[in-house]
């Protein structure tokens, strides 16, 4: 058995740059995608099938999505991203979550700090008026004559 390794979306070059940037081991596999398609049914139930837990719309299954992310990227350690111990350290591996093999960051998050993080808001944008325009916009001004 063997594994072929092929470029089909850029270049060799870019890849390994991109690789040796982030240190994420040997190279890209598929198997970190199979992780992660494996890592959000199991983590989110609408996901799964229709039933007590049904996202009603796509604005709760996209906040389930982005909080399944932040969590495997920064409090959920992966197996294929541990490291050996330093000499001497009571342990035999360091495990790493993607955050920190990307040095996004310098420690395992908690879950309570993932929660506790603030992120600014986004700038409000008031939304485009749609439709016909409201009656009174519509009806001319009456001149009251002195």
């Amino acid at each position: 058995m063997s594994v072929e390794r092929r470029v089909i979306r850029g270049s060799q070059h870019a890849i390994a740059a991109v690789l040796a940037a982030t240190h994420p081991g040997t190279g890209s596999n598929t198997a970190d995608l199979a992780r992660l398609h494996a890592t959000c049914p199991a983590s989110l139930a609408p996901l799964v099938r229709r039933g007590r837990a049904l996202a009603h719309t796509e604005a709760v299954l996209s906040a389930g999505l982005w909080l399944v992310g932040c969590a495997s990227n920064f409090c959920w350690v992966h197996e294929r991203l541990r490291q050996r111990a330093p000499a001497g350290a009571p342990w035999t591996w360091q495990a790493h979550t993607p955050a920190l093999a990307a040095r996004l960051s310098d420690h395992r998050w908690t879950t309570r700090e993932l929660f506790d993080d603030q992120v600014p808001l986004a700038v409000w944008v008031a939304p485009k008026r749609r439709g016909r325009p409201p009656t009174r916009a519509r009806q001319p001004a009456i001149a009251v004559a002195t």
